[in-house]
Order: C-alpha cells, then sequence, then structure tokens
C-alpha cells in the first residue's frame, strides 16, 4: 500500500522497501529528470510500541503552526549555551501566527517548528486526568495585529524531566553544526532509520514525558531570541502517553521505540 501527502512544494510517497513499484518510481525519476529525496524509516506495531520503555514522539509535519521566539513567546537563557541557545527555558504561554490558525481545525494535536506539541483542551484535559508524570501545560494564544494576544482553546505540553545523554550508539543522527557545547545542532541522516539508545540505568527514574538533553534542528543564534532560530530537544514519552493519543484519534505523528543498552 502507497501513502501519498501533497504539499504546496513536494509530494510525499510512502513505499515498503521491498514494494516492487519503489524501484519503478525511482526509474521514473531518474528518466524524466525528476530530483527527489529518500529516506528510511522503521515501522512498528502496536504491540511493539506497546513492550518499549520510552517512544520519541516525532512532530506532525502535517500540522505544523508557526509559533516559538520569533512571535513573542519569552525564554530564561541564563542556563543556556550562549553560542547556540541549548537549554533556553521557555517563561511565557507560547504565541503563535494567527494566519495559521486555520490549520488546527479539526484537528486534536499539532506542533511548531521548533518540535513544541499543542493539543485541544479536551485532550489536555485527558492528559491530565491520566496522572501522567513529568508533564505541565502553558497556555496558547495567538498574536493578533490589533488585538494583541488572543488565548486558543489549547494547551502546550511541557515536559519537566530532562533525560541524561543518549547512549553513543544511537544511530540516524549526526551533529549538523556542532556547538562547542556538545548539546546542539543534530540531526537526521535520510537513509538511515532514527533509533535512538539509552543505557538501562538512564531510564530507571524515567517520567511519562520527558526531553532529550540534546537538542536537533538547525541554528541561528545572535543573543538576541526574538530573531532567532533554535534547536529543540525531542519529546520522549511512555506508551501511556502514546494510548491517550491514538484513543483521541490523533494521527500524522510517527512514535519511535528507543533501545535500551547494557554498557
Amino acid at each position: 500500500m502507497a501513502e501519498i501527502e501533497e504539499d504546496a512544494i513536494f509530494t510525499i510517497v510512502t513505499l515498503d522497501e521491498r514494494d516492487e513499484r519503489l524501484a519503478r518510481l525511482l526509474g521514473i525519476f531518474e528518466e524524466r529528470g525528476i530530483p527527489w529525496l529518500e529516506g528510511r524509516n522503521d515501522c512498528f506495531t502496536d504491540e511493539e510500541l506497546e513492550s518499549s520503555r520510552l517512544l520519541v514522539m516525532s512532530y506532525d509535519i502535517n500540522a505544523t503552526v508557526f509559533g516559538g521566539p520569533r512571535m513573542g513567546t519569552t525564554y530564561d537563557m541564563t542556563e543556556a549555551c550562549k553560542r547556540c541557545g541549548a537549554g533556553a527555558r521557555q517563561t511565557s504561554a507560547m504565541i503563535i501566527d494567527v494566519e495559521d490558525l486555520h490549520k488546527l481545525e479539526g484537528r486534536r494535536a499539532a506542533t511548531t517548528p521548533y518540535d513544541d506539541v499543542l493539543v485541544d483542551e479536551k485532550l489536555a484535559a485527558v492528559l491530565a486526568e491520566s496522572g501522567a508524570t513529568g508533564l505541565s501545560f502553558r497556555g496558547v494564544f495567538s498574536a493578533f495585529e490589533k488585538r494583541g494576544h488572543i488565548q486558543l482553546p489549547w494547551r502546550q505540553l511541557c515536559a519537566t524531566h530532562t533525560m541524561p545523554r543518549m547512549s553513543p550508539r544511537s544511530t540516524g543522527i549526526f551533529p549538523y553544526k556542532p556547538c562547542p557545547c556538545g548539546r546542539s545542532s543534530f540531526t537526521g541522516q535520510t537513509e538511515i532509520p532514527l533509533r535512538l539508545a539509552y543505557r538501562a540505568a538512564d531510564i530507571a527514574g524515567i517520567s511519562d514525558v520527558n526531553v532529550t538533553w540534546e537538542w536537533f534542528g538547525e541554528v541561528k543564534f545572535n543573543g538576541d531570541v526574538n530573531d532567532s532560530v533554535l534547536a529543540a530537544p525531542y519529546f520522549l514519552v511512555t506508551p501511556k502517553v502514546w494510548r491517550i493519543f491514538r484513543d483521541a484519534g490523533v494521527t500524522g505523528f510517527d512514535w519511535i521505540p528507543i533501545r535500551v543498552i547494557d554498557e
């Protein structure tokens, strides 16, 4: 079965690597001079997700709303790296662009380009009532030019627990533009599936909601947060959180089990 997602800029076609149509499709691209990017990702059954200690909660590319530092969201940079901003601590509600409000219609969850996770009020209430540990919430506002900030019926998910450094045996990531702090500018490798690994001792005290010590994505930081592009940590959640999103009918996120390594 092929999955096709269309965008104003590109089209995403998802096929099993064993599907005979894949070779034919790439042949057509090459014959007609059509440029393409090829990425590889693992797929998991519900049973595999259920049995994992932690899951990487990969953002929903189909419902990304622009928000964060350049929209007026504020951060405490006291303990952040002075060169890349890794470790910045959010201090205000999440502010998103009013022009992206239509992207929230009909959805239960969304993300920002900085991997901030947003959920509607009903889903936030279910998460709160579940007793999920390591979880807190912030308000979500939209920035109107003349009316100021208007609160939306959405909440931002925040993690209170930061994981230790991941195991060096993690694969599918590399330091894109490494910072001397060693914490930021990691990115994925399209040809290698993302597989994060942690030592058994590092997950002994995990919460239901956690973030990685490492920050992923491009960085453009000159000391002025309001004019910055910051990297962001990945969310790591237990199957308990995954089940809540699944039962709420949330689609679009990728859930990737971590590997537990004995070292």
